[in-house]
């Protein structure tokens, strides 16, 4: 019979693409003359978004826009906010070891500082980095059978989680919402923030259907008496989106980025800003997972013909559990010794999340960043960013395995209340989302051959007798004498592939 082997395909996620490139930001602003004079800078930042990228070879070019926003107090005591956008080209060097099928680029800001140089001058210097990333499928192909030249084989079955697909797709939406019952016209937005939530995925002929929401929470301030009012926006997501290979029997890990949100107030019909534009650039990113057996060859040999055998140690992951679950963050912020007077605005701006694993449980940390402003005792307007650390734990159960998780972590509502001490008592509610994955170390056979020129010495004795020891493999002692674990467990009535104790076998010749 002529030697052939069988292989079977798993697919793994793989990271394909890192790079990053920093940004300088430096610019010199001049107040506008509808602006009064600069009193006291409560702050300055940088918000730094990404339009759009495209991939071209070895480098990726990224379209991104930087926000300078300047929140400062004037001589009357009032609140103002001047933004001034800086629109750029970053291009980031990049190296793949694999296909990426899903790229995302993003940006952060390193550091802000600012130097007032007169009443309506200062000067910003900060730095942006622009990061890329990306996902892409690496198959590895271990072989699961072979017959022919004598060949024996081991095998080994494992349940794994193989990656279908990986797709990521950038979309944009806008909207023009009412402000409500403003009992001025809107002036200057002085924060925002934005989040997303999934609230259902489906899969239909190779799309797949998004349904969502983008919550947009916005502090601005009034024309006339330049009090600072807030408000929140809902935005309904739909997006169909091409996901050839996944279908409805995958497991589906999905989440929303914001890579730009701009909101601007405008005049409506009667003159007035009692309208706010609010777009934003979303990037989507989709890994389709399929739960099936597999079965691996572990070790073989022939009896006829020298092996030749090639090993290689791989991670196999299945899946270990998923959930999705809303988690309340709750905080104290003590903002002023001198006393706080009025909260003007609080929005939550950030949140960073990590993963952990203790003997029974895993857990999902972090904190949540908030901007504050507000009135101290004495009536002056400040500003503090304070966070509040959170911890979401799991219980669970697992042995001799390694626990991988990239939680997805958004905040969908939150709430403050002003107690007598000056502390600000904080409520955040946090929706969880998370995969978590088990790797098992497996050495696994992916090349398998047998050597026709080296033909095996045939043991002229029809039966050897040995001396097996306690616990030893029936594998290695078949191996060792050219036969097969089938006959020597056959002749021997064994049940079991290992020795229960001391005994002799009868080695039958092949």
């Amino acid at each position: 019979m002529d030697f052939n082997i069988l292989k079977e395909k798993i697919s793994l996620c793989e990271t394909g693409i890192q790079g990053n490139s920093e940004h300088a930001v430096d610019c010199q602003i001049t107040l506008p003359e509808y602006l009064p004079d600069i009193v006291k800078i409560l702050r300055c930042y940088c918000i730094p978004g990404v339009k759009s990228h495209q991939l071209n070879g070895d480098r990726i070019t990224a379209d991104c826009v930087c926000t300078v926003r300047t929140i400062y107090v004037s001589e009357q005591g009032t609140l103002h906010c001047f933004e001034q956008n800086i629109q750029f080209a970053k291009q980031i060097e990049v190296r793949s070891t694999v296909n990426p099928s899903e790229i995302f680029v993003g940006a952060k800001t390193d550091y802000v500082n600012y130097r007032v140089s007169g009443q309506r001058n200062f000067e910003v210097h900060g730095a942006v980095t622009i990061f890329a990333k990306s996902s892409g499928k690496k198959c590895i192909e271990p072989v699961s059978d072979a017959k022919g030249d004598g060949i024996v084989i081991k095998n080994e079955t494992n349940e794994i989680c193989d990656l279908v697909a990986v797709v990521e797709k950038i979309f944009n939406i806008s909207e023009t919402c009412d402000a409500g019952n403003l009992s001025e016209p809107m002036g200057a937005v002085i924060s925002s923030c934005g989040w997303t939530t999934i609230e259902e995925l489906k899969i239909v002929s190779d799309k797949l259907f998004l349904k969502g929401q983008l919550l947009v929470h916005t502090a601005f301030t009034g024309t006339e008496t330049h009090t600072v009012h807030t408000l929140e926006n809902v935005i309904n997501i739909n997006q169909i989106i091409e996901a050839p290979d996944i279908t409805e029997k995958c497991q589906i890990d999905a989440f929303l980025t914001i890579c730009d949100l701009e909101i601007k107030p405008r005049f409506d019909l009667s003159g007035d800003k009692n309208l706010i534009d609010i777009s934003a650039s979303l990037n989507i990113s989709v890994k389709g997972y399929e739960t099936r057996q597999i079965t691996c060859v572990k070790d073989a040999y022939s009896t006829q013909y020298e092996t030749d055998i090639n090993k290689s140690v791989v991670y196999i992951s299945s899946l270990h559990d998923k959930f999705s679950d809303n988690h309340l963050c709750r905080g104290v912020a003590d903002l002023n010794s001198t006393g706080v007077s009025k909260i003007l605005s609080f929005i939550c701006t950030d949140i960073t999340s990590g993963f952990s694993v203790t003997e029974s449980a895993c857990a999902v940390n972090g904190q949540v960043t908030a901007d504050i402003i507000y009135e101290d005792a004495k009536g002056e307007i400040c500003y503090a960013q304070r966070e509040f650390p959170f911890e979401y734990s799991k219980p669970l159960t697992v042995e001799n395995a390694i626990l991988t998780c990239t939680p997805h972590c958004s905040v969908t509502a939150f709430s403050y209340v002003l107690n007598s001490d000056n502390k600000l008592d904080v409520r955040v509610e946090i929706d969880i989302n998370a995969f978590i994955f088990c790797e098992k170390e497996k050495l696994i056979t992916t090349l398998l051959s047998v050597n026709k020129e080296r033909v095996k010495t045939i043991r002229t004795a029809s039966l050897t007798i040995y001396f097996a020891d306690t616990g030893e493999a029936v594998w290695d002692i078949a191996e060792k004498y050219n036969t097969t674990v089938d006959a020597v467990m056959r002749e021997n009535h064994l049940t079991e592939p290992t020795v229960k104790e001391k005994c002799k076998l009868l080695i039958p010749k092949m």
